[in-house]
């Protein structure tokens, strides 16, 4: 009677071990699926930016000066419950807040290969004071002496905004590392990536005496390093938060509709919320 239950009893562990095993391969499978090669992905998001300062040298037939250590600031809408969705969930109107949108495709498990979109704001901020230097011959703005000394900016010397907007189309390179993982329904990974972009602002622009100016152009490029969480529900469906840094260098801004420039560089912070799904 012993020697049976002994031969029972390792017959249930052995049992038990094996089912342990095959659960153990199973859910290294399932997680090995979460994000396999071949894959691809598509989300929306929007974002919130900061900018560091800057200084912009703006050049024509009438002017040559720079603005120095200029400051400015995002524009997102403003969330409230009439504004989510109007602004943020309408299919007319989804394209005015600060939105996001990537398309990835897996090159191998956990690595990624994206091609996205990013449509941040920037505005000078008004009535801040800023050194300028250079000159301006332009009648009622006149400026002879090249040297450094205090302006303010109001509306009558200039408004410039990359309002319609900073746009940055880049191709980014990522790679995923999951935390914790449930079946095939729910996962949780962090990543981090590096990006390389051209950026077409449509700049808003009115300066001196000159009328409003309004193009879509491309004015430089961009870099940008990123890092964030991708939870996964449902096993197609994500969520993903994510910061952004990144530097651009606009060297080719128009400001005129007679071909005048600005060229400027500057630092930036993005900080993205985005549901997206996985195929």
């Amino acid at each position: 009677m012993r020697y049976k239950l002994d031969k029972t009893l390792k017959a249930l562990l052995i049992i038990a071990c094996l089912f342990s095993l095959v659960s153990q391969a199973n859910a290294e499978e399932i997680k090995e699926k979460i994000r396999q090669q071949g894959q691809l992905y598509g989300y929306w998001g929007w974002n919130r930016s900061q900018y560091s300062d800057s200084d912009i040298h703006f050049k024509g037939d009438d002017h040559d000066f720079t603005l120095h250590n200029t400051s400015a600031k995002d524009r997102q809408n403003e969330v409230t419950p009439s504004s989510l969705f109007d602004r943020y969930l309408s299919p007319v109107n989804l394209t005015i807040p600060q939105y996001n949108y990537r398309f990835g495709y897996f090159v191998a498990d956990d690595w990624a290969v994206s091609l996205g979109f990013d449509h941040m704001k920037y505005v000078v901020e008004e009535d801040q004071v800023v050194g300028i230097s250079g000159t301006i011959s332009t009648p009622g703005f006149e400026k002879s002496n090249p040297a450094l000394e205090n302006k303010e900016i109001n509306r009558e010397f200039l408004s410039f905004e990359h309002t319609d907007g900073l746009n940055m189309i880049s191709i980014e390179t990522e790679y995923f590392h999951s935390l914790w993982n449930h079946g095939r329904d729910f996962d949780f990974a962090l990543f981090a990536g590096a990006g390389l972009g051209a950026m077409i602002p449509k700049t808003n622009v009115k300066m001196l005496d000159y009328k409003r100016n309004d193009e879509f152009h491309l004015a430089g490029y961009a870099t940008s390093i990123k890092g964030g969480f991708e939870f996964t529900f449902f096993h197609n469906w994500f969520f993903r938060g994510l910061v952004k840094f990144g530097y651009t260098n606009l060297g080719d801004v128009l400001t005129t509709g007679q071909g005048d420039t600005a060229a400027q560089s500057f630092y930036f912070e993005e900080y993205i919320g985005a549901v997206g799904y996985r195929f």
